[in-house]
């Protein structure tokens, strides 16, 4: 199952910022999420890592999604195209960046980085869509915005 909602970077109508030389380009992506969107094992598409840049750093910030328990967790990497699960090619860091849960979603820094995953992801032709997966679906699932803010360069 795909999320319900999309943002102006997936669908296209908004570009993403390349780099134009040496520097890190910031985005964050943003998505309304419906309380279907939390169920286990559903995915969407967040954002896009543009062609010929790698990231550095990610981020994933939410409301509170789970007005219980807190028993979610999301992982965040490269969407694998078929939308039932994330890229594990070499290329897209070999596994998920990493996981984000719903009790620290209040911290600077959410993401817990799965080993080297993010940093072996290499450069790409083609864009490559970010994207979300829930792994352990809340209790009680409650609908708000997710946030998912990559720093990438030019490779």
């Amino acid at each position: 199952m795909a999320f319900t909602n999309s943002n102006d970077y997936i669908t296209g109508r908004k570009p993403v910022p390349t780099p134009q030389g040496a520097e890190d380009v910031t985005v964050t992506f943003e998505i309304e999420l419906a309380t279907g969107d939390l169920a286990l094992n559903t995915i969407g598409q967040i954002g896009v890592l543009p062609a010929g840049c790698v990231p550095t750093r990610v981020q994933v910030y939410h409301d509170d999604l789970d007005s219980s328990t807190a028993a979610l967790v999301m992982q965040v990497g490269i969407w694998d195209g078929s939308g039932a699960s994330l890229s594990t090619a070499a290329a897209d860091g070999g596994a998920h960046w990493g996981v984000t849960t719903a009790s620290n979603a209040a911290l600077s820094e959410p993401l817990t980085r799965n080993g080297i995953a993010l940093e072996s992801v290499t450069k790409s032709d083609s864009n490559r869509k970010i994207g979300v997966k829930v792994t352990t679906a809340p209790t009680t699932a409650v609908a708000g915005t997710l946030g998912v803010t990559v720093t990438y360069r030019a490779a």
